[in-house]
């Protein structure tokens, strides 16, 4: 019987398979044998979907091999880091043992640890540091600076809270001879003080040590010149260079004689005199050796010429030149007008080696850097040693080919002002009449931070002080007495005393 195969058949064919299903009926060349010669295919074809399923689980027998093969691999590898890590613990821990029983017999490690502990809190230490002589800079900037005068005749500092305590007494020197005058002038001047603190850097920007600068001169003068602040580098001093390192072991030959920035001695003859410009002391100097060469004479003798650099000392600018760095004119360390011009005679040695005589001079170099200075309208300068103040802020307004600088500070010594308590008349201990208070001055905490480096202070006059023991000289006086009751006077100026007090409380 022939299977009938719809994918071939043709509309034509119906007729005839409807006929031979039910008549059994057809053409020679279909089979019989069940209900017709044709018989319908509703099997699938199941050949290509066995070869997918075979396909299928191979790939699933393929996969399952290799995770379990990679199972295995992994386990190993874990089993051989256990392994390891056993060893390493045992071999840890019987070190561990050994050190235990030699700390343990260290009777000194209490102190060491001691030790130990406050070194990992000496940065925290120094940063919560307060600097209590910076107390007299704040009184003596606050005190009058004519003859009017105010003297201290008890103190207490309170630097966890920064607060200034005193009992003084005003005297009033000059017309109109009013010591509540004083008073008054001197709270009103608390308002008007303001303060500066910073680091110096160099011409890349690098902060300069603390120790290497000098701020004032040998009485604890503010170093200043023509109205212009400013400080002198010790340049030359071990590690005061942050561009230098003096750690460095140095060769006889580690430097060209033909730096830029070298300002280098020229010899008049074998052994003349040399002329160089320093400040630097014999105390204070940094001597590089930059040269040593040598030279065999016609009678066999060498002679040799050891070149030694001075670096000098530089002055740096707190008050900046405004109009000199805003014109980028170049500018050399012997420009600042601190070194001064000596003569010195290159110091002549001799020795004899194997009948060889060796002459040998040594020459000292001054050392002058070049900078080019940038002073932009925003403030921010650049390419010459200067003062980074974390206070004051500079501002150029252009006008024409004129520039006007202004200049903003906005650090105040004493932000909430003061508070004055219990003012009345009384005799100093030279009989002069005076007015007795006791006040209370909260001082901003910045002010006496250990952190914070060149501490300035500005007075109402525009004085400004440094740390100084001087400052503390003419700032205390004993406790002024009572009125006696039959001083008139003094009883007269205490009544004007209250009468200005309480029309103050009135207001």
């Amino acid at each position: 019987m022939k299977k009938i195969d719809f994918k071939t058949m043709h509309l034509s064919d119906i007729p005839d398979v409807i006929k031979s299903i039910f008549t059994g009926e057809g053409d020679d060349e279909m089979m019989t044998g069940q209900t017709g010669k044709y018989e319908i295919n509703l099997v699938p074809d199941i050949k290509t979907d066995m070869l997918k399923l075979m396909k299928l689980r191979n790939t699933i027998i393929f996969a399952s091999v290799v995770v379990i093969i990679g199972s295995a691999v992994f386990t190993a590898f874990l089993a051989v880091i256990k392994g390891a890590q056993d060893l390493t613990i045992d071999s840890q821990g019987k070190h561990i043992e050994n050190l235990s029983s030699t700390i343990k017999n260290y009777s000194e490690l209490p102190d060491f640890l001691n030790i130990q502990d406050q070194l990992a809190k000496l940065k925290s230490i120094n940063d919560k540091r307060s600097v209590l002589s910076r107390v007299f800079p704040v009184l003596k900037n606050l005190f009058p600076t004519n003859n009017d005068t105010i003297k201290i005749s008890d103190l207490n500092v309170n630097l966890s809270t920064s607060t200034i305590n005193f009992d003084a007494q005003a005297n009033a020197g000059e017309e109109p001879y009013i010591d509540y005058r004083v008073l008054e002038s001197f709270k009103k001047s608390v308002n008007l003080m303001k303060y500066d603190y910073g680091r110096y850097v160099d011409a890349q920007g690098n902060l300069i040590p603390s120790r290497c600068i000098e701020e004032t001169d040998s009485i604890g003068n503010i170093l200043t010149d023509n109205g212009n602040t400013y400080a002198i580098w010790k340049r030359g001093l071990t590690d005061c260079d942050p561009t230098r390192n003096d750690h460095q072991k140095k060769t006889a030959l580690n430097q060209s004689n033909n730096n830029s920035d070298v300002s280098n001695t020229k010899l008049n003859g074998d052994f003349g005199k040399v002329k160089a410009k320093s400040n630097v002391s014999d105390d204070v100097e940094h001597v590089e050796k930059t040269g040593n060469t040598g030279n065999v004479e016609n009678s066999g003798d060498v002679v040799k010429t050891d070149i030694q650099t001075i670096i000098p000392d530089e002055k740096i600018w707190r008050s900046p030149l405004f109009d000199l760095w805003n014109k980028h004119e170049k500018m050399r360390t012997a420009d600042d007008g601190i070194q001064d011009t000596i003569d010195t005679n290159a110091e002549v040695s001799e020795s004899e080696v194997n009948g060889v005589k060796t002459r040998t001079q040594k020459i000292k170099n001054v050392k002058n850097y070049i900078y080019t200075p940038s002073m932009g309208l925003d403030g921010k300068i650049s390419g010459v040693p200067h003062f980074e103040s974390s206070c004051i802020t500079y501002k150029g307004d252009k006008n024409g080919d004129n520039v006007k600088w202004s200049a903003e500070n906005k650090c105040t010594m004493v932000p909430n002002g003061i508070r004055v308590t219990d003012s009345s008349n009384g005799r100093d201990s030279s009989s002069n009449l005076v007015l007795r208070f006791s006040t209370i001055i909260n001082v901003d905490p910045e002010l006496f931070k250990f952190t914070n480096k060149h501490i300035l202070t500005f007075g109402p006059s525009g004085q400004n002080v440094t740390d100084s023991y001087l400052q503390v000289e003419g700032m205390f006086a004993a406790p002024a007495k009572d009125c006696a009751r039959d001083d008139v006077e003094c009883a007269g100026q205490k009544t004007s005393a209250e009468e200005q007090t309480i029309k103050e409380g009135k207001k």
